[in-house]
């Protein structure tokens, strides 16, 4: 058979296509494959006619045909054809030797080996010819197409290969996110064709190449950039995409960063496509077809196996995630094939769909020498960015960067791991190649979720020594304070633990700050010094011995204390409490020392603990009667511990339940009696009444199931007891008034033993998990039955389970360090709200929400409590994460239990010991999100928030915080919204950052607000919005230049009062009215602060104040005379009386305070800075500011504020109401330091003498606290 015949013959078998169909995935005329099909005109190599080939044999391969020649034997018969058809043809190509890539990317020239993708190309390539011919007019980057799907689903593959197997496109320049910006290839030499003989097929082809198209794969990278670079980036992406055809692949779980960004939000929306989950149908095809095409066989069955694995290795919910476990499999089955076929015994070999990745990865680790291994850690950490929100992602890190961070010895390391297949070395850069390695490979996953807080800090530093040496190394960029403390302790450990992850500039910026630090230290010395000395120059006749005792004195005095500041710090995280007893000591030793003072202010703010011991085993769980006042403690020391509180919140143990076989697992008090319930190993359930609890009596004993009984529960009403059982079954007790127990039900669908319970607080469901890594839903009653299947998708066993107040939300947590929130308002149709907590680490025994929902707490084995911020449980955020140990994992805790109030929190340790964390009352939970504007009524009665969750929080303040009510407001993308409160405290205005319109609230009644009018403005970019103090006068934005005033009294109908106001040039940042409300201050990126009469009808300023930078708020004192400037310096002026001609006068100014915001109290201010800090200063009657205060933190973060929010006006001299970090948190700060020791005193214990001998050698002093 010659090579036309065959041709022809392979034709039939994949379906006879027509010759237009052949000639687009050819990439030549239809005229020529005719020519080919009858054996005419073939062309000079076979890498012309080979694409045609693979096509053609794919489709018959897929349509069943077992006896289509693969390409060896096509190529075989080219290379048979007779002398004259193979004169002056070149030496034919490489044979496709290995057909799986692997983890690595299919590139354009593998796109004969791109299989089970064809309905997902044709819809790309539709949606980028739509792109290209879009509906006239454009809109703005109208030609950009997202392409997304989970991490692993085949994205990077289908933008090169795919894209290269339609012949209805030209071949893409490719882009690509550096740690410099976007870099885009060069555009590929034009192909050198034959000139083709169909004139249809001509056109056809011309029209499809006339427009570029550029893709730019991995676009998930670019939230990895330092701000103004991804800034940048964003830009130039807009740009391109508004006359050129941009594709981007990003994966899904970045779809909330994207969205904040206009033009990436309207590509998302109108020209997506999504990478879902393979068929099994598309399976079969990518294991079977690259194998035919090679030439390789596949063992009958062996498809079948590594399909039901991957089903079996993931969930509905991350299948298609899971393929490159698949592409990785695939390479090391054909690596061990046996001649050219295939076998499941090579499979086996490989470890499996569930073990190759891993398998593969500790195969090279363990092939580095043991004295490289820190080494081999750190270089790969490297290659990992870790988001806020604690997703990693895979980074190129430079040869240049390697060879300047890494010794010489790197080399070998990124060379295991090359040949490894899990690094992509290229001349200039090194990467993981493919993000699944970051879980696939449990040591990797590990070493990211153990230590994200650092990492987080280390690319924060990144960004910040970038700044640093973009503005000219300024000393204003420097780290000072707790924030440089904090700094110096994480190099220490960086250094200790992760050799090489800091830069040299990262060192240099640290190391300037220290320089910096010891340089005023010095500063404040030597003017000490001075003193001194002219002291005793007054008093020569002094005695030398005396001046020398006196300098000794001094030295050793300067020496105790950097060592007690040093102590301190080195125990913001492993013991804040014993940090603030010692603070108290160190303020009255050093009351004027400003960084103690600010720490002090801190601690308030912060949890602090006390311990109780009595155990001598773990304790495995805690439980709280209705009261609060009574806690009991399930220990492994085969005893429960009742513990009665006082009034002062001490703790002393008032009963011991002794009688259990082996360890107890739990205990559970009874919702409205004074019983307690018990589980054992010993597989019995004791019931104790405590009514008197000096004689606890021992009310029935049952043994549900066999073996060991892991929990029991009482449901919210008191008549229902569940217990689950080590055989898998949980068994359901109807309970008695007098306590005795009668078994109405057992429950059976756990496959393993059932470790977990939680009744919902409506009594509806109870819900269960155990060690078959699935939680079960069940109805409640005489007859419970399963609520559907059950929840899946939990990476290892379900520990532990619990139902938010409100029995809306579930929380699941288990041996893995993944946390997962669910949505069962409908029991029968659950869903996931957060499929992983941020900063959820290590593996945990215990969760559960405190009474109001807003925050969940856990204990996890590494020996941290973690506290999120539920709020809003679709984003939760790491609220504190509460350490008592030195060294974090040297102890493990199994327990964690909110007392009724919310105002503690208990933890049982490995070791015996139960925490108390008392929780401040002056931290409140407000929301999901950055808080991004705050606003007060006059009588600071009702406090506003808004933020990037778009919801308007209201609170009233009356003996605390408490929230009313939470009501969405307009939602575009990037919200940033403000809020401004009138008065009376009886209506709210929200503008949200994009322009546009300011809607209207009345809040009369803070639990309902209503919306009450909508005001259209023509602004885009700016957002002021500000109340009159008194009044009902309003100013907003009318376009980013102007602003409207607008009467209010009537909420329903406001309005427009004169002419808008002009007078800037560029965006105006913010509004402010005096205390009277006859001026207002815009103040403008144009540089100028613009005041208005408003009790004239001009609507021009009548003074104007110029600064060297955008003016970001302005604030009046109280008496309307002192207006205050943030900008790049902080600044005073005294204003001129209405109607004169003087103009301000500055009356004083802090260079390089970076001030953002501002807020007036009767007699201070308190001011953000864009270097994170929050400041206060006095505000003396001249107009000048006092000496600067810090309000600082005693217990030290990771969070990445990017400016403390403030309300207009502040309550008092004494406290500060912020928010804005990424807790979500609101924060009332005080001033007052007696406040501060106070809770000191009362949430600690008071110092021990071991503890002074170990800190304060030689300090006599105590801590002011009436025990010590």
């Amino acid at each position: 058979m010659d090579f036309g015949e065959a041709l022809a013959r392979l034709f039939v078998q994949a379906g006879r296509p027509t010759l237009r169909a052949s000639a687009s995935r050819a990439r030549v005329s239809a005229q020529r494959i005719s020519d080919w099909r009858n054996g005419r005109h073939l062309p000079r190599d076979f890498a012309t006619v080979e694409p045609l080939l693979v096509w053609l044999t794919a489709r018959a391969v897929a349509a069943g045909a077992d006896d289509a020649l693969t390409i060896p034997q096509w190529r075989e018969m080219w290379d048979r054809r007779t002398p004259e058809e193979t004169t002056g043809a070149e030496p034919s190509a490489p044979q496709h030797a290995r057909p799986f890539p692997g983890l690595a990317t299919l590139t354009a020239a593998d796109s004969q080996m791109y299989f089970g993708r064809d309905d997902v190309v044709g819809t790309l390539v539709d949606a980028i010819l739509a792109a290209r011919t879009g509906p006239p007019p454009l809109a703005p980057a109208s030609r950009l197409v997202v392409v997304t799907g989970v991490s692993g689903s085949g994205k990077s593959s289908l933008l090169r290969a795919g894209l290269a197997r339609d012949a209805r496109l030209p071949a893409p320049r490719l882009g690509e996110i550096t740690p410099e910006g976007l870099v885009i290839a060069d555009p590929p030499d034009p192909e050198t064709t034959e000139a083709t003989e169909d004139p249809e097929t001509a056109e056809a082809t011309e029209t499809t190449t006339e427009d570029a198209v550029i893709v730019i794969d991995q676009f998930e990278n670019v939230f990895s950039l330092e701000d103004s670079l991804r800034a940048e980036t964003l830009r130039r992406v807009e740009d391109l995409a508004s006359d050129t055809v941009v594709v981007v692949g990003v994966r899904a779980d970045f779809f909330s960063q994207c969205v904040e960004h206009p033009f990436l939000a309207d590509a998302w929306q109108h020209r997506c496509v999504i990478v879902s989950e393979m068929t099994r149908t598309q399976l079969r095809e990518v294991i079977t077809a690259p194998v035919r095409l090679a030439g390789g066989r596949i063992e009958t069955g062996l498809a079948d196996v590594m399909i039901a694995e991957l089903y079996e290795a993931s969930t509905g919910g991350d299948r298609a995630g899971r393929l490159p476990l698949l592409a990785h499999v695939l390479q090391a089955t054909w690596a061990r094939r046996s001649g050219n076929r295939m076998t499941l015994s090579g499979y086996r070999a490989t470890g499996g769909i569930a073990r190759a990745v891993a398998d593969t990865a500790e195969a090279a680790w363990a092939a580095i020498d043991p004295r490289h291994r820190d080494l081999a850690r750190a270089v790969l950490l490297a290659l990992v960015h870790v988001g806020p929100a604690g997703i990693a992602l895979r980074v190129p890190l430079s040869t240049a960067t390697i060879a300047d961070r890494f010794p010489p010895e790197v080399a070998t390391v990124i060379d295991e791991f090359a040949q490894a297949r899990l690094l992509t070395v290229s001349t200039d850069s090194v990467m993981l190649v493919h993000d699944v390695v970051l879980t696939a490979w449990p040591r990797l996953a590990e070493w990211i979720a153990d230590d994200t807080d650092n990492h987080l800090w280390r690319q924060q530093v990144d960004a910040d020594s970038a700044a640093w040496l973009a503005n000219g190394r300024g000393r204003s960029f420097l780290y000072t304070g707790s924030r440089l403390d904090d700094a110096q302790r994480r190099r220490r450990t960086l250094r200790s633990d992760y050799l090489h992850l800091l830069s040299r500039e990262n060192d240099a910026f640290l190391d300037a700050a220290v320089a910096m630090q010891r340089q005023r230290h010095l500063t404040r010395l030597g003017a000490v010094s001075v003193i001194v000395v002219l002291a005793i120059a007054a008093s020569i006749t002094a005695a030398i011995g005396f001046r020398q005792a006196h300098d000794l004195r001094q030295q050793r005095n300067a020496a105790e204390r950097s060592a007690l500041l040093s102590h301190i710090d080195s125990m913001q995280y492993s013991n804040p409490s014993l940090a603030a007893r010692l603070l108290l000591v160190a303020h009255h030793l050093y009351p004027d020392d400003p960084t103690v003072a600010s720490r002090l202010r801190g601690a308030a703010t912060t949890p602090l603990v006390t311990s109780l011991t009595g155990h001598t085993g773990p304790v495995y769980d805690l439980s709280f009667d209705r009261t609060g006042t009574r806690l009991a403690s399930a220990g492994g020391d085969r005893t429960v511990r009742v513990w009665t509180r006082s009034e002062a919140s001490d703790y002393r143990e008032t009963a011991v339940l002794r009688g259990f076989g082996n360890y107890v697992t739990s205990t559970d008090f009874h919702p409205t009696r004074q019983l307690l319930a018990s589980s054992s190993g010993d597989g019995s359930v004791r019931m104790w009444d405590l009514t008197d609890v000096s004689r606890p009596r021992l009310a029935t004993t049952v043994s549900p199931g066999h073996g060991t009984v892991y929990m029991v529960r009482f449901a919210a009403d008191g008549r229902t007891l569940a217990a689950s059982s080590d055989d898998g079954t949980i068994t359901v007790y109807a309970v008695s008034p007098a306590g005795s127990i009668r078994e109405t039900a057992v429950l059976r669908g756990h496959t393993a033993a059932a470790r977990t319970l939680s009744f919902s607080p409506d009594g509806r469901v109870l819900a269960s998990g155990g060690d078959d890594r699935t939680v079960r839903l069940w109805t409640t009653g005489e007859a419970p039955r399963p609520l559907g299947p059950p929840l899946t998708g939990f990476p290892s066993i379900t520990h532990a389970v619990a139902f938010s107040p409100d029995s809306r939300s579930l929380a699941v947590t288990g041996d893995s360090p993944n946390t997962q929130l669910w949505d069962v308002a409908d029991p029968l149709a659950p869903r996931p709200l957060s499929t992983s907590l941020p900063n959820s680490t290590a593996g945990s025994w215990s969760i559960g929400f405190d009474g109001s929902g807003a925050q969940l707490a856990s204990a996890r084995a590494d020996g941290l409590v973690r506290v999120w911020n539920t709020a809003n449980p679709t984003s939760p955020t790491l609220q504190w994460a509460l350490q008592t140990t030195s060294e974090q994992g040297s102890v493990r805790t199994f327990a964690a239990r909110f007392d009724p109030s919310g105002e503690q929190l208990v933890s049982g340790r490995s070791d015996g010991t139960i925490d108390v964390w008392s929780l401040p009352g002056r931290t409140e939970p407000d929301r999901g999100g950055t808080i991004t504007g705050l606003g007060t009524d006059a009588a600071q009665r009702v406090l506003a928030t808004v933020g990037s969750d778009t919801t308007l929080n209201l609170w009233t303040t009356s003996g605390g915080l408490t929230l009313r009510s939470r009501t969405p407001i307009q939602r575009r993308v990037n919200d940033h919204p403000r809020v401004s409160l009138n008065g009376p405290g009886t209506l709210a205005a929200t503008a949200n950052n994009n322009g546009g319109l300011v809607e209207l609230w009345d809040i009369t009644d803070t639990a309902a607000p209503r919306r009450a009018a909508a005001l259209d403005v023509a602004t885009r970019y700016s957002f002021p919005v500000v109340f009159a103090p008194s009044g009902n006068l309003l100013a907003t934005g009318d376009t980013d230049t102007t602003v409207a005033l607008w009467d209010t009294s009537v909420p329903g109908a406001p309005r427009r009062v004169g002419a808008p106001l002009r007078g800037p040039t560029d965006l105006i940042r913010n509004a402010a009215f005096s205390p009277d409300g006859t001026r207002l201050a815009l103040t403008s990126d144009d540089k100028r602060v613009y005041l208005y009469d408003l009790t004239s009808p001009s609507p021009d300023p009548i003074d104007v104040i110029t600064d060297d930078a955008p003016i970001a708020q302005a604030a009046f004192d109280d008496d309307g005379e002192v207006l205050v400037v943030a900008s790049r310096d902080l600044s005073t002026w005294r204003l001129p009386p209405t109607g004169t001609d003087a103009e301000p006068e500055l009356l004083d100014r802090r260079e390089d305070m970076f001030a953002s915001t501002v807020s007036m109290a009767p007699n201070r201010i308190a001011v953000g800075t864009a270097t994170h800090e929050l400041i206060s200063f006095a505000l003396g009657d001249d107009g000048r500011l006092g000496d600067r205060q810090p309000v600082g933190t005693l217990l030290a973060t990771t969070d990445t504020t990017t400016t403390w929010q403030l309300p207009v006006r502040l309550p008092s001299d004494d406290e500060i109401i912020a928010g804005g970090d990424t807790t979500g948190n609101v924060y009332r700060h005080t001033l007052d330091l007696d406040v501060a020791r106070d809770w000191i005193c009362a949430s600690t214990a008071p110092l021990t003498d071991a503890q002074r001998d170990a800190y304060l050698p030689h300090v006599d002093v105590r801590a002011n606290c009436g025990r010590d």
